[in-house]
């Protein structure tokens, strides 16, 4: 419930305007991702609603999602639905932070605790079902970047 009235108020905001600012594209994929939970054929319409695209070139067991305009920020996610990454080029891990909480921890979003996962970086678990990990971006990410991020959101067991 708390998802689908996320999505709608984001799909009824002037951020569902697709632009190259990655803070709002950094907004839609955690958006999509959270209400998706890791599960493609929920997220692919909300990412396609907001003007990204699909695209299978990649890692065997990836889908890539990329917005309409700019290339600074990509949602990727696990076919098997075991998670959904948004990375960002130019977004700092403390900045993808503050991110994630405004868009998703609202009044109106969802409630969450903080944790730290194996490797001791930040984790949100949502009242939702998900959590969401925050780390550097790149393929081996680190607690922290002042110069990217990633935030990999996957159902909690």
């Amino acid at each position: 419930m708390i998802r689908s009235a996320a999505l709608l108020a984001l799909l009824a905001s002037p951020v569902a305007a697709q632009d190259a600012d990655p803070h709002n594209q950094l907004v839609e994929g955690y958006m999509a991702c959270m209400s998706g939970g890791g599960d493609v054929a929920l997220t692919e319409p909300m990412l396609a609603a907001l003007f990204w695209t699909r695209t299978d070139d990649g890692e065997d067991g990836l889908v890539y999602f990329n917005p309409g305009v700019g290339a600074d920020t990509q949602v990727y996610m696990a076919e098997d639905g075991s998670f959904c990454h948004v990375e960002s080029l130019t977004v700092g891990s403390a900045a993808a932070s503050e991110i994630l909480i405004a868009a998703l921890g609202t009044a109106e979003g969802a409630a969450f605790v903080t944790s730290k996962d194996a490797m001791g970086c930040t984790r949100l678990d949502f009242d939702t079902g998900v959590s969401a990990t925050i780390t550097s971006g790149g393929n081996d990410p680190t607690c922290a970047s002042d110069t990217d991020s990633g935030v990999r959101f996957e159902p909690n067991p």
